[in-house]
């Protein structure tokens, strides 16, 4: 099985699990619903590979598809009072803000959801979202973040000639084409529906983590070259949200123990072995360590430091609500298992597949516990905690894994050649 066929698998789950838990709730059957995505997904991939080799056209339905898209989500955004919605993700950041340009401690602020549940995201993601809730609404982030998402994968897909890119796109699809792909299958996902209807900012955060990422691989930035950017980058990212470490860790740890100027490590399954002086300098690396650390303490800082009587920082801050639930066996498994990952891929297209492994493995088996310890009496579905939209987190990777195929088959004059060899030869 091909590796983007395994990644529509995940699609398909992510997706179907978000119509069986949000439509059940309805007066509709979430059969309904499941046929129609899937109808609507056939045509989307019939419709691609109708125009994949045509670049004007793509780029011409990839702009008439951004402007429905944009257009789609303002009006749900004006249809939908987000106060009757029953999750909190915008509240929380809106009501953040409120308090920080009123004076009152951010995270000491319940949402309006209930007054057990306080603000989240780290700094850097609140101050992000200035713009839109100066605004009135923290909303339009994801329209902001939807666009660069399009800007940016079709820059990291432009120029075929690039190594990165000749390495990761089909050959009969040019950069328009993939990014509609991309696009076409980013609007077909009822799981991003979701996120748009009730504000949240999970696959939001997400996707400008991912956008990060393909900057840095279009650039080649890394700690084996550029450390000091590389370290600056991962501390800003860290200072967004817990889970945006995730993918900046599988995607950094190699680079992370290789010593600058020397070549990159050896490859999962590769015969050369990684010896003592192909290790990284210790000096370099606590320095990285140190920046990243360093970044985020300076985000954190006026936090830390906004009542040094009651230290009220310590009573209520975000570490509590992102890890308020757990298993300490469970989280050293995952950092295992990510460690593995991060060694084992070969290129960027690996790199996603891997990243969209690790992230449903990890929440799925991250809810399944909480879910069974805590909440056995009731229905998955009914069981507030079983948050899954934090599977949305991996649809970035996911989407690539979809989109960055490539072709195996060599073109059909090389195979012409090798065959009139082989007959000749005989």
């Amino acid at each position: 099985m091909s590796r983007h066929v395994k990644a529509v698998y995940f699609y398909l789950f992510v997706n179907i699990l978000f119509i069986f838990k949000y439509m059940g709730r309805t007066a509709y059957n979430p059969l309904i619903g499941v046929v129609g995505f899937l109808v609507v997904l056939g045509f989307v991939f019939l419709a691609h590979r109708l125009v994949s080799r045509r670049e004007r056209l793509s780029c011409c339905l990839l702009l008439a598809s951004v402007l429905v898209a944009v257009s789609a989500i303002c009006l749900l955004f004006s249809k939908i009072d987000p106060m009757t919605v029953n999750v909190d993700r915008w509240s929380a950041t809106t009501y953040f803000l409120d308090g920080l340009f009123s004076g009152t401690y951010p995270y000491g602020i319940h949402t309006h959801v209930c007054e057990t549940n306080f603000p989240s995201p780290f700094p850097l993601w609140h101050y992000l979202n200035i713009p839109f809730w100066a605004m009135g609404d923290v909303g339009y982030g994801l329209v902001v973040i939807l666009l660069l998402t399009v800007f940016v994968l079709y820059w990291f897909s432009s120029h075929v000639g690039h190594a990165i890119c000749a390495a990761h796109t089909d050959a009969t699809n040019g950069p328009w084409s993939q990014t509609l792909l991309f696009t076409w299958l980013l609007m077909a996902s009822p799981a991003y529906w979701w996120e748009v209807i009730v504000r949240s900012d999970g696959l939001t955060n997400a996707l400008l983590v991912f956008c990060v990422i393909l900057f840095m691989e279009k650039k080649k930035l890394s700690f084996q070259n550029h450390w000091i950017m590389t370290a600056i980058i991962c501390g800003m990212m860290a200072s967004t949200r817990l889970s945006a470490i995730i993918p900046l860790a599988l995607y950094l740890t190699r680079s992370f123990f290789i010593p600058v100027g020397c070549e990159a490590i050896p490859a999962y399954g590769s015969s050369r072995r990684l010896s003592k002086r192909r290790l990284g300098s210790p000096l370099r690396q606590i320095a990285a360590l140190a920046i990243i650390a360093l970044i985020v303490f300076l985000f954190f800082s006026p936090y830390i430091f906004w009542d040094t009587e009651n230290w009220v920082f310590f009573q209520r801050n975000p570490f509590m609500s992102q890890s308020s639930t757990g298993n300490i066996w469970i989280f050293i498994a995952m950092a295992a298992l990510a460690f593995w990952l991060a060694l084992r891929y070969r290129n960027f297209r690996e790199y996603n597949l891997y990243t969209m492994y690790f992230l449903f493995t990890f929440f799925l088996v991250s809810l399944l516990y909480n879910h069974y310890v805590f909440h056995s009496d009731i229905d998955v579905f009914e069981d507030a905690d079983f948050d899954i939209s934090y599977f949305t987190l991996m649809m970035p990777y996911c989407l690539f894994s979809i989109v960055g195929k490539q072709s195996h088959k060599r073109p059909i004059s090389q195979r012409f050649i090798r065959w009139r060899k082989f007959l000749l030869h005989k």
